[in-house]
């Protein structure tokens, strides 16, 4: 006898849908995870020097005697002046950064040359490879209507000035002070002026015979090209300006530290330890700016204590007040590092 089809009913169990796999053609292929930079082979070599710089350095001041910090108000006041001074030196390259933008045809509000230049000063003190200035150049390029190579530029034009102011003050000044110093400081001058001259010089050559290097490095160039005329000489007094400050900061910082210098002594003070920072090292010159700045203290006849005063103090006037100025402008105006990675 055959079972009614109604008298039968049939369970079955209730089964998830299966997926649906996703139509590559409408999701587009999945994008590989973004690999990690890692950091060149000179920037590991400037850390390392900077590491050995340090660690030289410590073990070397461990076995002075102990530093003798500011304790008269003329020496508090030395302090305070080497602050506004550096400050003012500060605001000269701002300026002097937004005269090379503007040359470029960018429109950059001096507000964001001022604080950018403070930024990139930032991330140079707490990043390796001198990432400060890739901060600058990201950040810069939008606001003022340029392109990232322009912009990177005019960083260029603004290392080549330094060079340039640099090298003169440890020529001329060191030329007056080999009697003081001694003459193996004619060595130290007459290295570093050929290896910027070779640099140079090799860096043109390439550049002009190589036509794809040309056009690839064309937007970078023109800053420099156009350091010529008025616009240049104009540039060189500011870069002068500069530095002229730079050497006011640290005859200061030895009035606190209880080490006077004239300003010939100051110029080739500075001079030597800015020389000494265009050897690769890691954040904020640490190690070879250290070095060259007790070497320089001790050849100008300055005590082992007063050069480990000098170094410490030096050291809070030139990088704990912009750094953190330029942290909170970073933060506060720019959006932190969160809109940086967004502008890359």
């Amino acid at each position: 006898m055959t079972t009614p089809r109604w008298a039968t009913r049939i369970s079955t169990p209730t089964q998830p849908p299966e997926a649906v796999p996703a139509d590559p053609l409408l999701s587009g292929p999945e994008e590989p995870p973004a690999p990690r930079r890692r950091l060149s082979r000179l920037s590991l070599a400037g850390l390392a020097i900077s590491v050995v710089c340090v660690a030289g350095v410590v073990w070397w001041a461990l076995h002075q005697e102990p530093p003798h910090f500011p304790d008269t108000p003329a020496k508090w006041g030395a302090l305070a002046a080497a602050l506004v001074l550096y400050a003012l030196a500060t605001l000269v390259r701002g300026h002097r950064w937004k005269s090379l933008l503007a040359a470029e045809g960018g429109n950059p509000g001096a507000t964001d040359a001022h604080g950018l230049n403070v930024v990139g000063y930032t991330g140079n003190n707490l990043l390796p490879a001198r990432a400060g200035d890739a901060v600058r150049v990201f950040l810069m390029a939008p606001r003022a209507a340029m392109s990232k190579k322009a912009v990177l530029g005019t960083l260029l034009a603004e290392r080549l000035l330094d060079i340039a102011v640099i090298v003169t003050l440890f020529v001329v000044v060191g030329y007056f002070l080999l009697g003081e110093v001694g003459a193996g400081s004619l060595e130290w001058i007459v290295l570093a002026t050929v290896v910027v001259a070779i640099g140079g010089t090799v860096g043109v050559v390439l550049v002009r015979r190589n036509e794809r290097l040309h056009h690839v490095a064309a937007p970078i160039l023109s800053s420099t090209l156009q350091l010529r005329g008025r616009h240049g000489l104009a540039l060189l007094g500011f870069t002068a300006a500069v530095w002229l400050l730079e050497a006011a900061v640290w005859m200061s910082v030895g009035a606190a530290a209880g080490f006077d210098m004239n300003p010939i002594e100051g110029c080739y003070l500075v001079a030597l330890a800015s020389v000494f920072a265009l050897i690769p090292s890691g954040p904020g010159y640490a190690g070879t700016q250290d070095a060259a700045a007790i070497t320089g203290i001790l050849a100008l006849g300055g005590t082992h204590s007063q050069a480990v005063t000098y170094l410490i103090l030096l050291r809070f006037v030139i990088v704990v007040p912009i750094t953190l100025v330029g942290l909170g402008l970073l933060v506060g105006r720019y959006g932190g590092l969160g809109r940086l990675r967004a502008t890359r």
